[in-house]
């Protein structure tokens, strides 16, 4: 056996959490923090979360009961990355449980990748995918798809949050007509860049396309997600923006220019401060899709769009998320 055929997990637990909803909410969040900050670490090969709601196939599969995290590295940097969990748990108030364990061979090089498949998402007679890279293509599969592979950012199209986003970006593209079509799409803690790249391969003609990020990994990791789908960044058309940016209560400097269609799947505690900065990045007439949302904070959320004159034109519903589909009215037009 070599060197090279042995490689280390470091699973990150909080066994003592409750697995009533708001327990696992709270914990799947804070171990998402947790997760972006280690996978920064340069011993790391990669960072897995896994949480009740994923979803996987093989008679393997064990769902897990709590959420929980997994670092990818080798026997020589375990020990180092065991640390760097347990410290960076401490700066973040976490209680957890670390341990690692070290692996022989191919086998389980690949094993994690039983928690992904293929997602479709149809609407009329508009239809997409989203697929990891090692999943092939079946002879009825949608024209129309984006190839995703988990990563260093968050976003493969696994949580509800995103489904439902793209769910209504289908139904959005079905219902537009040529003239109606967004010629600009923006995607607001893009993450891993799928929605903003799922628009893109729904409408190959968008003039424009940005897509933005509080963390500069989520940045990165968008425009390698785009270059493995053949989009080029910052050539040609349309045009590309990547952008690093804080969503707050004040404008955006320099400004973003508006769009037709906007995304922000973030969570309440960002989108209901910042509704005032998302709206303006929506052209009147525009549609709004905001996501991250629990069914129980969707009333107060809406709420803060609503009152600065957004319409709500779909509230679509998944387990115990929600998304809400709004429109920019244009100067002068009432709600129908």
């Amino acid at each position: 056996m070599t060197e090279h055929d042995a490689w280390s997990t470091v699973r990150v637990a909080m066994p003592q959490i409750g697995t009533d909803e708001a327990s696992l909410t709270a914990a799947t969040e804070q171990l998402e923090g947790l997760a972006a900050l280690l996978a920064s670490h340069d011993d790391v090969g990669g960072v897995e979360t896994r949480d009740p709601t994923c979803i996987a196939e093989g008679p393997d599969f064990v769902r897990v009961e709590r959420p929980e995290l997994i670092a990818y590295t080798t026997p020589a940097c375990r020990a180092a990355i065991e640390t760097a969990a347990r410290e960076l748990a401490v700066t973040l108030g976490l209680e957890v449980l670390v341990d690692a364990e070290d692996h022989h061979g191919d086998d389980w090089r690949d094993a994690w990748k039983r928690y992904y498949r293929s997602l479709y998402f149809r609407a009329g007679a508009s239809a997409f995918m989203v697929r990891p890279s090692w999943i092939p293509r079946e002879a009825d599969d949608p024209s129309c798809e984006l190839i995703l592979d988990p990563g260093r950012a968050f976003g493969t199209g696994l949580h509800e949050s995103t489904r439902l986003c793209l769910q209504a970006l289908v139904e959005v593209a079905d219902a537009a007509s040529e003239a109606t079509r967004p010629r600009r799409v923006i995607d607001l803690g893009c993450g891993s860049g799928i929605l903003g790249l799922a628009a893109l391969r729904i409408w190959p003609e968008l003039e424009s396309l940005c897509l933005a990020d509080h963390d500069q990994e989520a940045v990165d990791t968008t425009g390698e997600n785009a270059e493995a789908n053949g989009i080029s960044i910052g050539e040609g058309s349309p045009r590309l923006e990547l952008r690093q940016l804080s969503l707050g209560p004040d404008p955006i400097n320099p400004a973003l220019e508006p769009a037709a269609l906007v995304f922000a799947n973030i969570r309440p505690s960002v989108l209901i401060p910042a509704a005032a900065t998302i709206t303006s990045a929506v052209t009147p007439g525009g549609v709004l899709i905001l996501s991250g949302i629990l069914e129980e904070e969707g009333d107060e959320v809406l709420a803060a769009y609503t009152q600065i004159g957004l319409l709500l034109r779909g509230r679509p519903r998944e387990a115990d998320w929600c998304a809400l589909v709004l429109e920019r009215p244009r100067a002068g037009s009432a709600a129908r």
